[in-house]
C-alpha cells in the first residue's frame, strides 16, 4: 500500500511539540489525524447520474489517565485545529501546555481530481453496470456505487505514525425483481480497473431471480462458500476475540488455549494484508500493524487489543470509524489457513444438506456464544450434488458447537470475500476483509425467513 500521507508532516515538528508538551503530566495520548475523500454515483436501471464529491478533514487528541479518557475533536487537519483541540483538551484536564507555533503554512495536500478523470471513470462504471445487467428489463435498482480514499496519522510525544492510505470501491442498494427484493452490498481494495470487474460479476450473480424454493426448517449440514466462510469466522470467532468483549468476557476468552476446532484450523487478524479491505500500516492509536493468531491448530490463541485493554502490549488493532470517536479494539481482515479438500470433496462430505454462497448480514452474542447468519443465496446439496436454489433463510447456532462440527478438512485455497466490507459494532463501522477456504459445519439450524 504506498503512503501518501506527506501532507501530515509538513508541521511535524511543531505538532510533536505541542503533543509532547500537553502530555507531560504522565497522561497517555496521542493526537489523531483523518482526511477522507468519497466519490459516490446513484445507479438505477436507467443509468448513473451526476457524481457527488465529499470531503472531509478532522483532528482530535485524546487524553488517557488510568481508566479516564477524554477526547476533543476538530473540523480540519491542519496546525490550527490542532492546537484548536491541545486547548481544549488542556483546559478540561487543567493543564496549559506550550502552545507558540512557528506558523508553517497548511498545506492542502493531495489535489482535487480532475473532472476528466472522474468523467473516464463514471463511463467504466456504467460499462461495467451494463456487463452486468445487460437487459434491465423487469428489473429494478437503486445503488449507490462510491470511490473512497482515507488517509490518518497519528502524532505522538515523540513523532508523527502514518497509518497509511486505504483506497477502496464500495457498494451497497437494493436489487427489485417483480415483488421481490434484495439487499446489496459489496467492497474490495483492488485496482480500479479489476475492482469494476469484481463488482460486474457481483452484480449478476445477485440479479440471478429470487428462488421459489425454502430451506427445510431445523438441524441441517452445511457448506459455506469461502465468501460466506469469511463472515463466518468474522461472526462466531473474530467478534468474541476483540479485548474488551464485556464483564464477563466472550465463550471463548473463558476457555483460552483451549481446543474449540479441528487440528490444523489456523485463524489470524491480518492488518498488513494489503490486498483486503482493512488494512492499514499502524492502528488508529500509532501501533504497527501486525498479525494476531486468534485460533491456532484449532486451540484459542490470542485476542486483538489496544493500549486501554494491554497497555504497552498492544498488538495494533486500535480502530475508529472516524476522528471523532475514541479507538476500541477491532478486527481488520481475517485471514484462515486453506486445508487439503479440493473441487467437490465438501458437497460430497456433506451429502444431504445446503450450500450457502452468500450472507447478507450476522451478529453474534459474545457472552453466551449464539450466532445468527442471515443468508441471501444458497442451494440444495443432495447425494453430494448441488440442487435447486433457495431463497433467503437463517442460520443459527452457537460458537463451540459450530467449531466442534466443523469438518476435519477445508477447501484447498483461501479466497478473498468481496461482500465482507463494513462492520458495524455499537452504531460505528470500520472496514473489514477476509479471506478463507470453503468449510463444512454439521448441525447448524435453519429457520425460515429473515427475523
Amino acid at each position: 500500500m504506498n503512503d501518501i500521507v506527506e501532507t501530515f508532516r509538513q508541521d511535524a515538528e511543531d505538532a510533536v511539540r505541542i503533543v509532547s508538551g500537553l502530555l507531560r503530566r504522565g497522561e497517555g495520548g496521542e493526537a489523531f489525524r483523518e482526511r477522507r475523500r468519497r466519490v459516490s454515483w446513484t445507479a438505477t436501471e436507467a443509468g448513473l447520474l451526476a457524481p457527488a464529491f465529499a470531503e472531509e478533514r478532522g483532528t482530535a487528541v485524546r487524553l488517557r489517565l488510568g481508566r479516564e479518557s477524554l477526547l476533543v475533536a476538530r473540523d480540519g487537519d491542519g496546525p490550527e485545529a490542532l492546537r484548536e483541540a491541545v486547548r481544549e483538551a488542556s483546559r478540561r484536564a487543567g493543564g496549559s501546555p506550550f502552545l507558540k507555533s512557528r506558523g508553517l503554512p497548511h498545506t492542502h495536500g493531495e489535489a482535487e481530481a480532475s473532472s476528466v478523470d472522474e468523467e473516464e471513470r463514471a463511463a467504466e462504471l456504467g460499462a461495467a453496470l451494463h456487463r452486468a445487467l445487460p437487459d434491465p428489463r423487469g428489473f429494478s435498482l437503486s445503488l449507490t456505487v462510491a470511490r473512497v480514499i482515507i488517509s490518518r496519522a497519528v502524532v505522538t510525544a515523540r513523532e508523527i505514525v502514518s497509518c497509511g492510505t486505504v483506497r477502496r470501491l464500495e457498494a451497497s442498494g437494493v436489487l427489485r425483481r417483480a415483488n421481490a427484493a434484495r439487499p446489496f452490498a459489496f467492497q474490495t481494495s483492488a485496482p480500479w480497473a479489476p475492482a469494476l470487474d469484481a463488482l460486474a460479476r457481483a452484480l449478476s450473480d445477485a440479479a440471478r431471480p429470487v428462488p421459489a424454493h425454502r430451506a427445510v426448517e431445523g438441524p441441517v449440514d452445511v457448506v459455506f462458500s469461502p465468501g460466506a466462510a469469511s463472515v463466518f469466522w468474522h461472526e462466531a470467532v473474530g467478534h468474541p476475540l476483540e479485548a474488551g468483549g464485556g464483564e464477563h468476557g466472550s465463550v471463548l476468552t473463558r476457555v483460552a488455549r483451549a481446543a474449540v476446532a479441528p487440528p490444523g484450523v489456523t485463524v489470524m487478524a491480518d492488518p498488513t494484508r494489503g490486498d483486503l479491505p482493512g488494512a492499514y500500516l499502524a492502528d488508529d492509536e500509532g501501533t504497527p500493524a501486525r498479525p494476531v493468531a486468534l485460533l491456532t491448530d484449532g486451540c484459542v490463541d490470542g485476542l486483538v487489543t489496544d493500549r486501554r485493554a494491554a497497555g504497552g502490549a498492544s498488538n495494533g488493532h486500535a480502530r475508529c470509524g472516524d476522528f471523532r470517536r475514541p479507538p476500541r479494539p477491532r478486527l481488520s481482515n481475517l485471514v484462515v489457513s486453506p486445508g487439503r479438500a479440493r473441487g467437490d470433496d465438501l458437497l460430497l462430505a456433506c451429502g444431504n444438506g445446503l450450500y450457502v454462497r452468500e450472507i447478507s448480514a450476522g451478529h453474534a452474542d459474545l457472552e453466551s456464544g449464539r450466532f445468527t447468519l442471515f443468508v441471501e443465496s444458497a442451494d440444495l446439496v443432495r447425494r453430494g450434488v448441488l440442487g435447486a436454489p433457495l431463497g433467503p433463510f437463517v442460520l443459527t447456532s452457537d460458537v463451540l458447537s459450530a467449531l466442534r462440527h466443523l469438518h476435519a478438512d477445508c477447501g484447498d485455497v483461501s479466497h478473498p470475500a468481496s461482500g465482507l466490507g463494513l462492520c458495524v459494532k455499537g452504531g460505528e463501522g470500520v472496514a473489514v476483509g477476509g479471506a478463507s477456504p470453503s468449510i463444512l459445519i454439521r448441525g447448524l439450524t435453519a429457520v425460515r425467513g429473515r427475523s
